[in-house]
């Protein structure tokens, strides 16, 4: 049978596509950060984990499995394995005693803060490379757009 090449649209990159290789660029740097503070072995889907848990409340396991678009069985992993290393914990929801609650301890705080002062270095970086009101109008379209899709 003969290969079917295929047709120029087929070829198309989408507007996700650059999106997940700055966020996988990212990943890779912050992975490197907190291995390099003592967090080894915190890669992408353990930075997810983070990035999706409100750092001082915590959140249910069921809305932490819709967040991360995952079953909860696969993030009932990923919390189990955060929480071998000390660096979550799983509480019982007081609203819902059936319910439990993820949320980080205090030994992930020092990978929080330098996550956060990486990223914000990551997004001076980019604002210098694309210059100040490019970066303005791309926050500020992202936002839009995000707050349109989230209705």
């Amino acid at each position: 049978m003969p290969e079917v090449k295929p047709k120029i649209r087929d070829r198309r990159t989408f507007v996700l596509d650059p999106m997940r290789r700055v966020e996988r660029a990212a990943h890779r740097e912050l992975a490197e950060l907190l291995a390099s503070i003592g967090y080894p072995g915190v890669g992408a889907p353990q930075l997810l984990v983070f990035a999706n848990v409100p750092r001082w409340d915590g959140i249910r396991m069921k809305d932490l499995a819709d967040r991360m678009q995952l079953t909860q069985g696969a993030v009932t992993q990923l919390v189990a394995a955060l929480e071998r290393r000390g660096l979550v914990e799983r509480v019982r929801d007081l609203d819902d005693g059936r319910g439990v609650i993820v949320r980080p301890t205090l030994a992930s705080n020092r990978g929080y803060e330098a996550s956060r002062d990486r990223l914000a270095e990551m997004e001076q970086r980019w604002r210098t490379l694309v210059g100040p009101r490019r970066w303005a109008t791309f926050r500020a379209v992202l936002e839009e757009l995000a707050d349109a899709v989230e209705r």
